[in-house]
């Protein structure tokens, strides 16, 4: 079965993390959550956003580095983020060298100028109306793994839900939640 590495949203690694996490386990995966909050978990979304930004992306980056790098990972690894954490599959997808999977939830990327990693396909799942994601931005992103040669597509689901999937947010959907579950799992398997 798959490594996968699952980074948290802004929320921190809470009870909801480890519960998607679990839909993985549950498929006989193995799974590692990175805390690039250092044990922090938040209630809501404004005060995990302001510890962002009081510690700054570019630490919480080297932190989720440190992390990955500690693990020793071997064979191909997947790696998927939820929202802030999205951010950082992104990352991991297009530069470590074992990468064959990046799935960004509740998240549209963030284009960078460096090309894509092209062993690695690309997954994006949001809402239509997720306030936090621009489609636009996501589109640059799926068009530059495509043009680096990697299977890209983006998944959008109806409503404006942004932690969808997240078993513990009060937008929860069951149903959208088990779309995107099974849309992973079968690019994973």
């Amino acid at each position: 079965m798959a490594q996968i590495v699952l980074f948290h949203s802004a929320l921190g690694l809470n009870d909801g993390m480890r519960r998607m996490a679990g839909v993985f386990t549950e498929a006989g995966h193995t799974v590692h959550t990175p805390d690039f909050y250092d044990g922090r978990v938040f209630d809501n979304v404004p005060d995990g956003i302001a510890y962002r930004d009081e510690v700054g992306f570019p630490a919480l980056a080297q932190r989720a580095s440190a992390a990955v790098e500690e693990l020793g990972l071997e064979g191909p690894v997947y790696f998927g983020g939820f929202s802030l954490g999205a951010a950082m599959a992104q990352s991991f997808g297009k530069r470590h060298r074992q990468a064959a999977g990046a799935f960004l939830c509740h998240a549209g990327g963030v284009p960078k100028p460096t090309s894509w990693n092209g062993g690695c396909w690309l997954q994006m799942h949001y809402t239509q109306g997720d306030e936090w994601v621009d489609a636009k931005q996501a589109e640059i992103l799926i068009d530059s793994a495509r043009a680096a040669g990697a299977r890209a597509c983006v998944h959008v689901y109806p409503g404006s839900a942004h932690l969808f999937g997240d078993p513990t947010a009060p937008e929860y959907s069951p149903e959208l939640a088990q779309k995107m579950w099974g849309t992973i799992l079968a690019a994973i398997s």
